[in-house]
């Protein structure tokens, strides 16, 4: 009903802007031959009428660009309640799943000798889950935006190595701005202590609370970052991590909603 007053409110303005375009045109004509009074006259018409040329096309113009804005605002609001829907939904889902496969892992766990084909393919099925979780963090926290479509997050995920207190990228989308390859000792620390330790806690950049990430190498163009564990049972798995160019990109359902994909991940390593 709004898009429908606007877009007559629109026409409106269109035919008042041509009546007084032409008007302007009409009496300029008229007023070419008078003089004294009526010429005064006539050009205090034509005066009147331009004004309201330029005034009609003021108000057109403030009419689009307030539609836009609520458009962008609708569109703000539509996306963090696509976020939270996201987030009530497959949280608790991610949650079972993650608990059914632990449950199954502990209940048939595979043997030691597992002949190398079963390996192989528990591994290239787990690296298809890692590229789904990767790529859906990017489409449903920053999405791209037109024209050029280029993704603005990058999501990625570094394995845990307990034996050294390291941190090793184990993969990442999109590849054209690469993230740090290994995590610098100071870094690490960071991480194993602020995020996979105690059970484990999301870590939020939101510019406020938190303005700097080891996670984030200086000049990549991204400010923001979420990073979650990924725990299974007691064994520290790793840490996913999603970036954005601006902290106004991420919303707190986002948070939720990175513990899910984390949730996922994890079952995905607890068969093995």
């Amino acid at each position: 009903m709004n898009q429908l007053a606007e877009r007559g409110l629109h026409y409106l303005f269109l035919l008042f802007s041509a009546v007084l375009g032409v008007a302007v045109a009409v009496v300029s004509v008229w007023a070419d031959g008078s003089t004294g009074s009526d010429k005064r006259l006539w050009a205090g018409i034509a005066g009147v009428s331009a004004f309201g040329v330029v005034l009609i096309t003021h108000l057109e113009r403030r009419l689009v660009e307030n539609a836009k804005k609520r458009a962008e605002e609708r569109a703000i609001r539509a996306e963090a309640d696509m976020a939270m829907l996201y987030s009530s939904t497959l949280r608790p889902l991610s949650e079972m799943v993650k608990a059914l496969t632990a449950l199954y892992a502990t209940a048939a766990p595979l043997p030691s000798s597992a002949p190398a084909q079963t390996v192989a393919d528990l591994q290239h099925k787990r690296k298809e889950v890692l590229d789904r979780v990767l790529a859906g963090a990017v489409s449903l926290t920053a999405p791209p935006i037109g024209p050029a479509f280029i993704p603005r997050a990058r999501c990625s995920f570094y394995l845990y190595e307990a034996a050294t207190g390291g941190f090793t990228l184990a993969g990442t989308f999109p590849g054209h701005r690469q993230p740090r390859a290994v995590i610098d000792p100071v870094g690490a620390a960071h991480m194993k202590n602020a995020i996979l330790a105690g059970g484990g806690k999301p870590f939020r950049i939101d510019g406020e609370h938190e303005k700097h990430s080891y996670l984030i190498p200086v000049g990549t163009g991204y400010e923001a970052v979420i990073a979650v564990p990924v725990i299974h049972g007691t064994r520290e798995i790793g840490v996913l991590a999603v970036d954005a160019p601006s902290f106004s990109d991420f919303i707190d359902p986002h948070v939720t909603l990175m513990e899910s994909l984390a949730n996922t991940l994890a079952a995905s390593y607890a068969l093995e």
